[in-house]
Parts: C-alpha cells; structure tokens; sequence
C-alpha cells in the first residue's frame, strides 16, 4: 500500500494535474483575496525594501528621508510578523482581518513616537 493511495489518492503518474487559473485583469478577482493572503504578500514586499533601504542607509548615512523609510518598512514588516506570532501561538484565523488592521495602526503609531520623541541625528 502507497502512503497517497491510503488517503484515497490515486498514483502520482495516473493524476490529473490541475492548474489554478485566476484572470487577473477582473476587479472581483483582488476584492475576493483574503486578508491574510495580503499580509503575508505586504510581509515579503518589505522584506525586500528593507533590504534595500538598509543597503542605501549604508552608503548614504544621515540622510533624513532614507532613515524615515527605513523606519517606516521596518516597523510595518515587524507589526505584520508579530500577527503571524499571534496567529501561530492560536489566535483565530477569522480575525486576520482585524489583527492587519490593528497592528498597522499599531506600526504607524509606534513610527511616529519614535520619530518625534527619538533622537535620528542631525536635520539636514
């Protein structure tokens, strides 16, 4: 006996392949997209610029703008990683909506404390 045939699943050489096919000029297509699939796809996207942000902060220290984006990417890639910590540890799934809601005002919240309240070096 097979492991996929004790499911019920046939031999891997007489499936089906099955393709997921979305259209994705259709406006119902993104308004059906979960809220979770958004966050976990935001989370990449700032992975990225944090890496970039960070490789131009080396080059160009001090700059004001750079350091205010850097701090932006940064504190909404950790507000969207600490909702995957509560999800993981067993929050329910049903309130993703609410926890990506929460933790970005929560990130936004936390930028602006500490871009008015932290001394970033000089003005320029």
């Amino acid at each position: 006996m097979l492991c996929g045939e004790r499911l019920g699943e046939k031999n891997m050489a007489n499936a089906k392949e099955w393709t997921l096919k979305r259209e994705v000029g259709e406006a119902q297509v993104w308004r059906s997209t979960l809220p979770g699939m958004w966050a976990w796809l935001l989370q990449r996207v700032s992975a990225i610029l944090i890496l970039l942000f960070l490789t131009l902060h080396f080059f160009l220290p001090y700059r004001r703008p750079l350091q205010f984006l850097l701090l932006l990417v940064v504190a909404f890639h950790a507000s969207l990683g600490i909702r995957v910590l509560l999800i993981d540890l067993g929050a329910n799934v049903k309130t993703q909506k609410f926890l990506f809601i929460v933790f970005l005002f929560l990130a936004f919240w936390g930028l602006f404390w500490v871009w008015n309240y932290l001394p970033l070096g000089d003005l320029k």
